[in-house]
């Protein structure tokens, strides 16, 4: 028997990762701001990836992808492939 992985929506990612980045301190407001544009830095970087990680599993925001596709909608497909936990937004891993 195989173990598959259930993706999370993209929608719902991009739900958690606006909310998220607003949580930060970041402008951001939809699925076209760039997180730096926004107010990003490397600081909250670090932190969005450990909430990433928190949420949807190790390695679910790799860096490189933050920094090369930093538009919310290219970070919340970043999340979406590489994320081992599902869930939905507001709901924690504990």
């Amino acid at each position: 028997m195989t173990d598959q992985v259930t993706r999370p929506d993209l929608a719902a990612i991009q739900e958690w990762l606006l909310g998220t980045c607003r949580d930060l301190g970041l402008r951001a407001t939809g699925p076209d701001d760039d997180f730096f544009e926004t107010g990003g830095t490397s600081l909250t970087a670090i932190k969005l990836i450990a909430k990433a990680e928190e949420r949807y599993g190790d390695g679910a925001l790799p860096p490189d992808d933050l920094f090369t596709q930093s538009s919310m909608h290219g970070i919340a497909a970043s999340i979406g492939r590489n994320a081992t936990v599902t869930g939905t937004p507001g709901e924690s891993r504990a």
